[in-house]
């Protein structure tokens, strides 16, 4: 079985996170896994093997679709999976012309295909065998759009967990940010983009740091809204508590020095920093943004507010500060809640549906 991937993207991000692990999960499990990839995106420069660099200039251009043809014809891949809304275009075309494929795709956001006319015709297409939804959240809403329920598995994303830390460079990061025994670690980790809002979570520290005076926030990532968000910040009395780091390559230590995770999106689809933070036994405050709630249980491993309430995410804050039973419980709680997400999982759960897919 031969798998050909497209992922269109040019940031780092967690769909090409997805790409990644799924690709090379396949590899090592004997499958033939190939990815068609922008070549002017992070993914094209993680020297993976397998790799197909293209110019994509947007899901319409005729020489990326005239390109995307030749390599389907020269590779004859059993499934085509596209992994964005952007790529699923010229591969539907790219089917309807040649028809000796299976197509699926991967949403993994939360809001409806009911925008534009292109959008409805692409995802509706008989062509289209199936439409894989990353949380329960993201399928109602497909549904809702109209997609039949039968042709939406459902196929959370995976976490490839560390197999140790390097408590050293935890050491040396506690020192870099001046954190003490003292001082209460309110940790995010999301690229820095309207979604993610950033405003709110600020807000809330700003609430939570009237009540505790020795508090860091540390926001993780960069991303197109890095610079607006940090100057945002730096009107609160709270400022010089909060740190931006920007990109970072050692995800876990950072996750190890902070006391809470908070997550304050607006819209999310499934969210692996979550997943991430739960397997290093953190208990999470979180919004209950698109599949959130699937991830932190209320009460369970974490606690939840609604979108854009910076109080109630703020309360939830201190309500975790302020009981250590509630924190020790959310903690063991968490790491069992993350295995459930693990990488090996979702290769899994894909190599099922594509062997359902090319059987049928």
């Amino acid at each position: 079985m031969k798998i050909l991937h497209i992922d269109t993207g040019r940031e780092w991000r967690g769909g090409q996170r997805q790409v990644l692990f799924l690709h090379e999960g396949l590899l090592s499990s004997g499958i033939e896994s190939i990815i068609v990839c922008n070549e002017k995106g992070e993914l094209c420069k993680k020297g993976l093997p397998g790799l197909i660099p293209v110019s994509f200039k947007g899901e319409t251009d005729l020489s990326f679709l005239s390109e995307l043809k030749a390599i389907i014809k020269h590779e004859k891949p059993d499934v085509v999976h596209t992994h964005d809304a952007h790529s699923l275009t010229p591969a539907l075309f790219a089917k309807i012309t040649s028809r000796n494929f299976r197509l699926i795709n991967t949403r993994r956001v939360d809001f409806s295909i009911n925008k534009g006319f292109l959008s409805r015709k692409k995802y509706s297409n008989s062509q289209v065998d199936c439409i894989v939804a990353i949380s329960n959240a993201i399928k109602k809403i497909l549904v809702d759009d109209g997609i039949k329920a039968d042709n939406i598995p459902v196929i959370p994303s995976g976490v490839r967990f560390p197999k140790n830390i390097n408590y050293s460079r935890v050491l040396e990061l506690r020192e870099k940010y001046g954190i003490n025994d003292e001082t209460y670690v309110i940790g995010n980790i999301a690229n820095i983009s309207d979604h993610k809002d950033h405003r709110t979570l600020i807000n809330s520290f700003d609430k939570f740091c009237e009540v505790v005076d020795d508090a860091k926030l540390i926001i993780v990532g960069g991303g197109p809204m890095f610079d607006e968000i940090k100057n945002y910040s730096a009107d609160f009395s709270c400022a010089d508590s909060i740190i931006f780091t920007g990109h970072v390559e050692d995800v876990y230590e950072h996750i190890s020095i902070f006391d809470v995770f908070c997550m304050s999106s607006k819209t999310e689809g499934l969210c692996t920093s979550i997943i991430d933070a739960l397997f290093m036994g953190r208990p999470v405050a979180a919004t209950r943004a698109g599949g959130i709630p699937e991830l932190v249980k209320h009460n369970f491993n974490g606690l939840l507010s609604e979108v854009g309430n910076s109080d109630e995410l703020s309360e939830n804050l201190l309500e975790i500060y302020d009981d250590m039973i509630m924190e020790s419980k959310f903690s063991a709680n968490a790491f069992h809640t993350a295995l459930k997400f693990s990488e090996g999982a979702m290769v899994t759960r894909y190599i099922k549906l594509y062997n359902a897919l090319v059987s049928a």
